[in-house]
């Protein structure tokens, strides 16, 4: 049976987004896993890996120095001198970082590629128009790490250091780096799906939002609270794995923490694909209602279709 192709760029409301988001996975199932799992699956997993092995040794310190047990620390805890979970730590955050960058990147090229009327979307369809957004990424995230340095700056600077002063100014702050995160949710479809610069983006993001914050918010946490339940299936083994480690006090504890590590860390960013599918769409429907693009299109083809008739 032969699916219809969805139309991205279309204006739609919050349920019909909602449902295009599920439709649009159930239509490319194959083609999307494959590129998700074959491209984030491999980052996340050696981040899970190196989590594992951070958290069992962390766990298995603190345990023996809460209860004068060593036998988690000759299991594979942190010891005396021992330094090496630094580093576990600091790959599996970079792994997963990585992992979740270019799932970010790799669901908008998918779309990109999809709405071109590519039939066999490829891992390299997806890297080729994907691959020149992770460095404008890797500074977009630099900026709002930076922007939200100087606001919670701000909460110590501005005068009012009493206890009210403090939580009105925290309270105005984390409302505005609330807002701002809503509204810059749009630049990395931009850029990807646009092929824009990464100010570009920017700028074009706050013009589309205007007005439609709210119904964005509205479907990017409906979607993040299904995709963050759905993950904690996957999160089942690891704490099954902490229970054991708490019980056994072994080697096997270890083990059984990195194996299902992984295990939440794929399943996680799997997950995590559909709020940003739903950005996706939101995106398309932002751009139709301003611009106009898909219907200019169904003109353009309609003409086309008549030349070829006449």
């Amino acid at each position: 049976m032969i699916r219809k192709k969805i139309e991205l760029c279309e204006e739609r409301d919050f349920g019909q987004k909602f449902n295009a988001v599920f439709t649009f996975v159930q239509t490319n199932f194959k083609p999307f896993i494959k590129v998700m799992a074959l491209t984030v699956g491999p980052l996340a997993l050696v981040g899970g890996f190196f989590f594992g092995l951070f958290y069992s040794k962390l766990f298995g310190g603190l345990f023996s120095n809460l209860f004068g047990d060593t036998s988690l620390v000759s299991a594979g805890g942190i010891g005396t001198g021992d330094m090496s979970w630094i580093a576990e730590m600091l790959v599996s955050y970079l792994f997963l970082g990585l992992a979740s960058l270019w799932m970010i990147i790799a669901v908008y090229a998918f779309m990109a590629e999809y709405d071109n009327g590519n039939e066999n979307i490829t891992i390299e369809a997806v890297w080729k128009r994907g691959k020149s957004k992770i460095w404008p990424s890797i500074g977009f995230g630099f900026l709002v790490v930076l922007a939200m340095i100087f606001f919670v700056v701000m909460i110590f600077v501005f005068p009012g250091n009493n206890v009210f002063g403090i939580v009105m100014k925290s309270l105005f702050v984390y409302t505005a780096i609330f807002y701002i995160m809503i509204t810059l949710s749009l630049v990395v479809p931009n850029m990807v799906i646009e092929d824009a610069g990464l100010f570009e983006s920017i700028g074009r993001s706050f013009k589309l939002i205007w007005g439609k914050w709210w119904s964005t918010f509205g479907l990017l946490m409906v979607m993040s609270l299904i995709a963050n339940t759905a993950t904690m299936i996957f999160a089942i083994p690891f704490y099954i794995a902490w229970i054991v480690t708490l019980l056994t006090q072994t080697t096997v504890g270890e083990t059984l923490t990195v194996i299902s590590s992984c295990i939440m860390f794929l399943g996680s960013f799997l997950m995590m694909t559909l709020p940003a599918l739903a950005v996706g769409f939101q995106y398309f429907n932002l751009v139709e209602r301003k611009d106009g693009t898909g219907l200019l299109k169904k003109i353009d083809q309609l003409g086309k279709q008549d030349n070829i008739n006449g």
